[in-house]
C-alpha cells in the first residue's frame, strides 16, 4: 500500500528504479546508500544518523515502509513513506538536531569534510513539518541536501533533495505533492 503512495514523477521525471519496500531501517540505507558508507567516519559520532535524518529513526527502524529514488537533472531526489501510529509519529519529529550536530565533520578516504546542519518548522505539509538542511562548508553547491519530515494520519514521510537545485522552497514544493499524494492515496 505504501508503494502506491509514492510520487511517480517529479518534474515530470520518472524514477530511477522501480520503488523499494521493507523496513524503515532497510528503505532508509537503500534510499540513501548509506550503507555503502562503511568507510565513512563522523565526529562526533552521535551525529551519524541525527544530522542527515533530522529525526530520531530508532522510533519508525521496524516500522513498514517504502521508497522511491529520482535523477532529476544534476539532482537526486529521494521520497520515504513509512507507516506510523500518531503517537510514533509524533515521537520521531518531536527531537532536534543535538547542538553538537549543528557543525560536525565526516571522514572519508583520508578527506575530511565540514558540514553545518540547520533545521527549521515548516508549515502548510501534513500535521507537523520541519527542513533540514546539511551543507559543506565552503562545499559544492552539488553537495547541497535539503529534507522534508511531515507526518500525516498514520504515516511519516520525507523528501529529499541533493545537488545544486536543492533549496528550502525546491523541498517545500515537492514535499507539500508528496504529502497530498500520499494523504490521498492511503485514506
Amino acid at each position: 500500500m505504501l508503494k502506491r503512495a509514492l510520487l511517480t514523477r517529479v518534474n515530470g521525471v520518472a524514477a530511477a528504479a522501480p520503488a523499494s519496500s521493507g523496513s524503515y531501517a532497510s528503505v532508509a540505507q537503500a534510499s540513501t546508500g548509506k550503507q555503502a558508507a562503511g568507510g565513512v567516519q563522523v565526529s562526533p559520532k552521535a551525529c551519524t544518523v541525527a544530522a542527515t535524518e533530522g529525526f530520531d529513526p530508532t522510533v519508525l527502524a521496524g516500522a513498514p515502509a517504502a521508497a522511491v529514488t529520482f535523477r532529476v537533472a544534476a539532482n537526486e531526489v529521494s521520497e520515504v513513506l513509512v507507516a506510523s501510529s500518531g503517537e510514533a509519529a509524533a515521537a520521531a519529529l518531536a527531537g532536534r538536531i543535538p547542538a553538537a550536530c549543528a557543525r560536525y565533520k565526516e571522514k572519508v578516504s583520508g578527506k575530511t569534510i565540514t558540514y553545518n546542519v540547520t533545521e527549521q518548522a515548516v508549515t502548510g505539509v501534513g500535521k507537523q513539518a520541519k527542513a533540514l538542511n546539511v551543507r559543506a562548508a565552503g562545499g559544492a553547491a552539488s553537495d547541497n541536501l535539503w529534507s522534508l519530515i511531515y507526518r500525516g494520519s498514520g504515516f511519516v514521510g520525507t523528501v529529499t533533495v541533493i545537488g545544486p537545485g536543492a533549496s528550502a522552497e525546491a523541498v517545500q514544493e515537492l514535499g507539500q505533492q508528496a504529502y497530498a499524494f500520499a494523504a490521498k492515496t492511503l485514506s
